[in-house]
């Protein structure tokens, strides 16, 4: 930093001692000449001429400078004393309080409200400025060098900008005080001129400005009429204590709670009462989840969505409508907290009843028709590295756009890997039906089918990432959502037109096969789709072992009037030597973890297939057959990326675990693929996060029934 100058008032002797010195020479040279002409006794008359001469043109030109000089000198002597007095009064007149620091941290002197605050003897003193102020000298030296605060923001893992800078205030006696800092030199050193501000009042308005500001929720009971078919109650006394206990939850913070439609609450309350919210992890869902009803089989829960953002109260209904949104999707019993940034969830630990009617499913595949009537053409995604439900529940949307947009099929185009092993299976099956001959295109393609009136269907993901092309989503405005997968914390760069999101179906094809079943069009299923995504739901329940329930049983049966079979799919499920061979070498790493937790990995020698994600779910679905195991993780390292498979019965929610390593998935099943790491540091994180887990949430959650 270029340090300014001092400008003083001063005069220049030099010019007119040149000019002396000139004029000398010249009176010199011309002596000079004249001894050499002139007569001998004429020479002193010279002499004593020419010294006369020089004494009076010298005198004429110092006179005008000394005198200049002298009035200079006179000014700045008054102008030294008048700073003097101005630098006293500034110091002991003036209410500011400040002090001037060396570069060494030695507080040199201070000014008399300064004084009086730190209540010292005299203002000249050599303490050092720790004694009193807590903010560290290397900041002071930054802001006086830099004009201001030197921010210090860094990047987390998600890519979300974060605010490290310390703010330059300290607290002294009780008041608290913000610094301003600046550059002084005296006597050819560096001097920090430090100004303490009194901010007290005003960081205090500004607290009380957060604690007061208005925060408003959303509040639903989740699927009571669906318990209310399961248990002997009455729906009304259930809804009046649920209610009951709402109502003293509100009240314990001065909230405001109103039943806007039925079963649903809108929660307006402050800030203050957000974060005593916050620190005790929504307390309010567990005290719901203990309300006895009938033979307690099933928890009777809540969800939660906060908008928590800044803005009219407009935004922060709306921030709350899509928080509400996330945590129903993410399966219900739990509160998110929308932030503008991201969305954090609290609770999450019962494997809910989240449930829907046959009402539901006519409605949304109505809906889901319009909007394919109406786009000019239709694209349709799963996930990357596409399993049979992906794929067999594209086909079935694709058979249901095609019926809505009345048999014409050139508009319409799946999204997906067809080098993939598993589409390669599946397309043996379609390849004898002409409308699937150019069906299927890859990412790239479909960026060049996009058009302004392009409809894009997301089928089995509602992760952004985890499509197939997620470049697609950046150039698609209008977007469907139709999934069985908890919702991930992450607010969308669009508005869906519709999201179907069913935590509680074992499968995204359980799902399209209700929307077809439901539909105008439910006798135009192909016998060769019906196939597929029955491939889809034996998959995704293990054959009907896991996760499968009435409705699960109820899709197979309108896909076998459709004439799908068990028998014709069987040969997608059959396991080739290679496999063989990787099941025994995952087998043989099996090892216990914390007693109850099986932990395995694929060989990092083992040359990765695009097959090795399949053995290493298979494997983690084996796991579970052991004996007193109540979770499985297996892991699997392709160049720098390690993916997890999680299983588990109904005592460890696998779901939250994979959230934290920035996965998902359901509550007994869920996944997650960590990048730029090694299969030692992933499982290092993994045990990391096990341990919190079962030490902090296990014992609370392992005594609950579901």
């Amino acid at each position: 930093m270029q340090k300014k100058k001092r400008h003083v008032f001063r005069t220049d002797l030099r010019p007119p001692l040149i000019a002396a010195a000139v004029i000398g020479a010249v009176l010199l040279g011309l002596f000079t000449a004249l001894s050499l002409l002139a007569e001998a006794e004429e020479l002193p008359l010279y002499g004593l001429a020419l010294c006369g001469v020089y004494v009076l043109s010298v005198g004429c030109i110092l006179i005008p400078y000394l005198v200049r000089y002298r009035r200079i000198t006179l000014a700045n002597d008054a102008a030294e004393l008048m700073t003097t007095e101005i630098s006293d009064m500034f110091r002991y007149v003036v209410d500011v309080p400040y002090a001037i620091v060396g570069a060494d941290s030695t507080v040199k002197i201070v000014s008399g409200a300064l004084q009086d605050i730190l209540q010292m003897r005299s203002p000249v003193c050599n303490v050092p400025l720790s004694s009193f102020c807590s903010v560290p000298m290397k900041d002071i030296v930054a802001y006086a060098q830099n004009g201001g605060q030197v921010k210090d923001i860094t990047v987390n893992e998600d890519g979300v900008p974060i605010d490290n800078t310390k703010p330059m205030i300290t607290e002294i006696d009780g008041k608290k005080y913000e610094l301003r800092c600046y550059v002084m030199r005296s006597r050819g050193k560096d001097y920090f001129f430090v100004v303490f501000e009194d901010v007290t009042e005003m960081l205090a308005m500004k607290q009380k400005m957060y604690r007061d500001e208005p925060i408003v929720a959303y509040i639903v009971i989740d699927s009571l009429q669906e318990l209310a078919q399961y248990i002997r109650v009455s729906y009304r006394t259930a809804v009046n204590e649920i209610e009951t206990k709402l109502k003293e939850w509100a009240a314990s913070f001065g909230g405001m709670l109103r039943e806007y439609e039925r079963e649903k609450y809108l929660l307006v309350f402050t800030r203050a009462a957000l974060d005593k919210c916050i620190r005790n992890k929504f307390r309010i869902l567990d005290t719901i989840r203990s309300i006895q009803l009938g033979d307690n089989s099933f928890p009777v829960t809540i969800s939660i969505g906060v908008g928590a953002i800044d803005g009219s109260f407009e935004d922060k209904e709306r921030a709350a409508s899509d928080a509400l949104d996330i945590a129903l999707q993410k399966g219900g019993d739990q509160a998110a907290v929308n932030d503008g940034k991201s969305v954090t969830p609290y609770g999450g630990r019962v494997n809910t009843m989240y449930g829907s009617t046959t009402i539901t499913s006519r409605v949304n595949s109505s809906h889901l028709c319009k909007l394919m009537q109406e786009a000019g053409n239709v694209l349709i995604m799963g996930h990357r590295a596409p399993d049979y439900d992906s794929i067999g529940s594209c086909v079935g949307l694709a058979r249901l756009a095609i019926c809505a947009r009345d048999g014409d099929a050139s508009k319409i185009r799946i999204v997906v890997n067809r080098d993939h092993i598993n589409f390669r299976i599946c397309y043996d099956m379609l390849a004898n039906i002409p409308e699937y001959r150019s069906m299927f295109i890859s990412g790239d393609t479909a960026l060049d089918a996009v058009r302004t009136d392009t409809l894009l269907i997301m089928s089995d993901v509602n992760n952004v990432f985890n499509t197939e092309a997620p470049r697609l989503l950046k150039c698609v405005k209008n977007v469907v959502i139709i999934d069985h997968h908890r919702r991930q914390d992450q607010l969308y760069e669009f508005k869906p037109l519709m999201t179907y999101i069913r935590p509680a179906v074992a499968a995204a094809s359980e799902l399209v096969s209700e929307m077809l079943e439901f539909s105008p069009y439910h006798d135009r299923l192909l016998k060769e789709e019906a196939n597929l995504m029955l491939a889809g739901l034996m998959l995704d329940t293990k054959n009907f072992t896991q996760g499968a329930g009435m409705q699960t049983f109820s899709a197979v049966h309108y896909l076998y009037g459709r004439g799908a079979h068990a028998n014709s799919v069987r040969g997608f499920f059959a396991e080739s030597m290679s496999n063989l061979f990787t099941a025994c070498d995952i087998d043989s790493r099996t090892r216990t973890y914390r007693e109850k937790i099986a932990l395995t990995w694929l060989s990092v020698d083992h040359a990765a297939t695009e097959e090795d994600n399949i053995a290493v779910a298979k494997a983690a679905d084996k796991l579970m057959t052991i004996a007193g195991i109540e979770a499985s993780f297996a892991l699997l390292r392709a160049d720098d990326t390690v993916t997890i498979s999680a299983r588990s019965h109904d005592k460890i929610n696998v779901q939250i675990i994979m959230q934290r390593l920035g996965g998902g998935g359901h509550y007994d099943m869920a996944g997650a693929r960590m990048t730029h790491t090694t299969l030692e540091s992933a499982c290092l994180q993994l045990k990391t996060v096990l341990d919190e887990y079962m030490d902090n949430e296990y014992e609370n959650e392992k005594g609950m029934k579901r």
